[in-house]
């Protein structure tokens, strides 16, 4: 596939660039990333721009910061959970500009269907998130999210137009994700979702829907509840799974 050549922004071509040299090996598992200075001489940037990459490569969870020591490389590849190829990082691959709008953010009770996905008791408090993913400014994706409040009580507090929530479950609130059920079909788009899609009312599109599933006292439980709608003319899929069986 040809790659569209676009003017990407200085800190993305930076966190292209970083993003590859950790593909490549050239930093490995745990290697601490030069400071701010020496990549701002590397890439004869700001330290401005280099912290807008590196805090574009943090929220795709292949860097971490430790306080006081610095900036270091992540890795999942030995991970006993699952992981999932996330829409920046697809898009950093295409050299394509990603962004996402935050449509909704809050609590509310769990209807029949909700109750029903999750397991758990009607009218049970959960967090919904509703986000739309774009790339060079065009709409790709619309995607909703359902997961009990109790599970991840602050996730709201985190930055969702940013941040991969799949990395925040895992990582940061260490909710572990050890299994998927995973549907994709081709359906045709409703008149609402085609406006936000910006695209023409009963186009085809792919709906995927995911239930990850966690472990709690020893028992698979349903953890997060995801559907979305993919513009089939703009996207394609990769999933990557590292399981130790």
């Amino acid at each position: 596939m040809v790659l569209r050549q676009v003017n990407l922004p200085k800190y993305f071509q930076i966190a292209n660039s970083l993003h590859g040299q950790i593909s490549s090996g050239a930093y490995k598992e745990n290697d601490q990333l030069p400071n701010e200075d020496e990549l701002s001489v590397q890439f004869q940037a700001s330290r401005g721009t280099i912290r807008e990459a590196i805090r574009l490569l943090i929220g795709e969870g292949l860097l971490r910061r430790e306080q006081g020591r610095g900036t270091f490389v992540n890795s999942l590849q030995h991970s006993s959970l699952f992981t999932l190829t996330s829409f920046n990082e697809e898009m950093m691959r295409q050299n394509r500009v990603p962004a996402t709008r935050l449509i909704a953010a809050d609590i509310l009770p769990a209807d029949e269907e909700i109750a029903n996905k999750l397991e758990i008791p009607l009218g049970v408090h959960v967090i919904h998130i509703t986000r739309l993913r774009m790339a060079d400014g065009r709409p790709i994706a619309f995607e909703t999210r359902y997961l009990e409040q109790a599970m991840c009580p602050t996730l709201l507090e985190e930055n969702l137009t940013s941040d991969s929530i799949h990395f925040l479950l895992v990582n940061k609130f260490n909710i572990p994700l050890v299994k998927i059920n995973h549907t994709v079909e081709i359906r045709n788009l409703s008149s609402g979702d085609a406006q936000l899609l910006q695209t023409n009312p009963g186009a085809q599109v792919f709906f995927v829907d995911r239930l990850s599933f966690t472990e709690r006292n020893g028992k698979r439980i349903p953890a997060v509840w995801f559907q979305a709608f993919y513009r089939q003319d703009m996207y394609y899929f990769r999933v990557n799974t590292h399981l130790s069986l």
